[in-house]
């Protein structure tokens, strides 16, 4: 599954900083990623500050990007575009302790980024002499990702926000916007992208893959049962949706957005070990 939502604020992203308790594990929990965060100089884990000010238009080097209307400089923080595992990934590995299944979603991810960098990041360069605007495709992508494992319900659920900037380096060099409309219209398509890199790193690490409608799949070993008693969010916004007379079919992105909007709970932290503690009383062994 794969959703996309512009990011309304710089001052309003500070939420992606919140750590889930598997990161004293070891594993990192924020990453630079693309060709022009490397043009930037930016690798490694996510700096808060260099952070902002990118979601502000503003550069390392003191560079601006944006507009200025009405005497105020306006700029368009980015997108989030969020990648979520299968359940069956994410109980596998939260649940049952299988962390190679940690490294697949990884690698889908970063494999999903690069296709969208390589066909999705654009910018607009407009002509003034003669009153024409063409599209020139960078190739060039300043994305900060976010790894979270546990849904607002408190279940496991494996997914990385993937922060896009609203800043993309053209060919001269020169840093500019990006026109990212066709993110939002090819979601579906991209999360197929995702889904499909990630089914090939489960099944080379020989799990058996059961396919269902539009993509989607789980891992066959894995108790239907199991998967229902750990989607408690997502049954929230299934029903939100219901009660609007809709299903995830049915549904456009905008009202699937408000259904999940509607349905949020107060993120409330917990330990891992008492996150492991409730899952494994939640279900019995000899289903994992």
């Amino acid at each position: 599954m794969m959703s996309v939502s512009a990011i309304k604020s710089a001052g309003a992203a500070g939420h992606y900083f919140e750590h889930d308790d598997y990161y004293v594990d070891g594993l990192s929990p924020s990453d630079w990623v693309g060709s022009g965060a490397t043009a930037l100089g930016l690798s490694g884990d996510v700096d808060r500050e260099t952070f902002k000010s990118l979601l502000e238009g503003e550069l390392p080097d003191g560079q601006r990007v944006g507009t200025v209307r009405d005497g105020e400089w306006k700029h368009q923080p980015g997108t989030d575009v969020t990648f979520s595992a299968p359940k069956s990934v994410s109980v596998l590995a939260e649940v049952a302790g299988d962390q190679r299944l940690l490294n697949a979603h990884d690698k889908a991810v970063q494999a999903a980024l690069r296709y969208i960098e390589q066909e999705y990041i654009v910018t607009r360069n407009r002509n003034r002499t003669e009153n024409t605007v063409e599209y020139e495709k960078t190739g060039s992508m300043v994305a900060a990702t976010f790894k979270h494992t546990t849904s607002r319900a408190l279940d496991p659920q494996l997914h990385t926000h993937s922060v896009i900037m609203n800043l993309t380096q053209r060919a001269d060099g020169q840093w500019r916007s990006t026109e990212n409309k066709s993110v939002f219209i090819d979601q579906k398509h991209l999360g197929l992208v995702y889904r499909q890199y990630l089914a090939e790193e489960v099944q080379s690490l020989g799990y058996r893959l059961d396919h269902g409608k539009d993509g989607t799949w789980e891992i066959a070993a894995l108790d239907k049962g199991v998967i229902r008693e750990f989607s408690k969010r997502s049954e929230a916004v299934g029903d939100a949706l219901e009660a609007r007379g809709k299903n995830r079919n049915t549904a456009t992105a905008a009202e699937k957005e408000t259904a999940t909007l509607d349905t949020r709970d107060r993120k409330v932290h917990a330990e891992r070990g008492e996150l492991l503690d409730r899952w494994r009383s939640e279900i019995s062994s000899e289903k994992l």
